[in-house]
C-alpha cells in the first residue's frame, strides 16, 4: 500500500517523535521510499503498480506498454509513463526500479488509456494504439513511407501481426494532436495498407 508522510504522521501522532518512528519503520524495511514523502509498504509490489503515483497525472506508455502488449520483442525494465505540462523528463530510481515520465501534448493526453487491475490494485496504461503513437512521437522524424516502414518493422521491431490488428480509427483520431512527422507517416501507412 502506498502511504505519504502526512498520513504516516497522522497515524503516529501519539508517539513523542512521529518523524523518528517513521525513520525507524523505514530502517526495518516496513516502509520503502519511492520518492521524497512517499512510501510503499509491500516490498514485493511490482513496479508497474507504482508508476502512476510518482508523477501525475500519468499512465504507463512508450516502450513499457509496447513490451507489455507483446508489440516489441524486448523486455523493458524501465517503467516509462506519459505526462503533460512537465516541460522536462522526470526520472525516479528506487528499490522497485527506474521510472521515467515524458511529456505528450495536453490535447492528446485524455485519450485511449485504460485502468487495469492486478493484485487488487489498479494502474493506468495506454492502449496499444496510444502507446505506439506516444512512442513514435518521441523518435526522430522519418520522411518517406518506405523509410518509415523500415523504422517500424526493422528498427522498432514492431510485431507486424499485432500492428495489423490495431484499431486504426483510434490512431487516425489522435495522430493530428501530436503535430509530429512520424504520426503523419503512420496515418499515411495505414491509408496505404487500407
Amino acid at each position: 500500500m502506498i502511504v505519504d508522510t502526512n498520513q504516516l504522521l497522522f497515524e503516529n501522532k501519539n508517539y513523542k517523535d512521529p518523524h523518528h518512528r517513521i525513520m525507524a519503520q523505514e530502517k526495518k524495511g516496513l516502509l520503502i521510499p519511492l520518492k521524497r514523502g512517499l512510501y510503499e509498504t509491500d516490498s514485493n509490489c511490482p513496479g508497474y503498480l507504482l508508476a502512476n503515483h510518482l508523477a501525475g497525472p500519468s499512465y504507463l506508455s512508450f516502450e513499457y506498454a509496447l513490451s507489455w502488449y507483446g508489440m516489441i520483442p524486448e523486455r523493458v525494465n524501465v517503467y516509462s509513463s506519459a505526462v503533460f505540462d512537465k516541460r522536462k523528463q522526470l526520472k525516479f530510481t528506487n528499490k522497485f526500479g527506474v521510472f521515467t515520465y515524458r511529456d505528450i501534448p495536453k490535447e492528446v493526453f485524455p485519450y485511449y488509456y485504460t485502468q487495469e487491475i492486478s493484485a487488487e490494485r489498479t494502474f493506468l496504461i495506454a492502449t496499444r494504439e496510444k502507446a505506439l503513437c506516444d512512442y513514435l512521437s518521441k523518435l526522430s522524424p522519418v520522411r518517406g513511407i518506405r523509410d518509415f516502414e523500415e523504422l517500424l518493422f526493422d528498427g522498432v521491431r514492431l510485431d507486424e501481426e499485432i500492428f495489423y490488428e490495431l484499431e486504426y480509427e483510434k490512431i487516425r483520431r489522435i495522430a493530428p494532436f501530436y503535430h509530429k512527422t512520424n504520426l503523419d507517416q503512420l496515418v499515411k501507412l495505414l491509408e496505404k495498407r487500407g
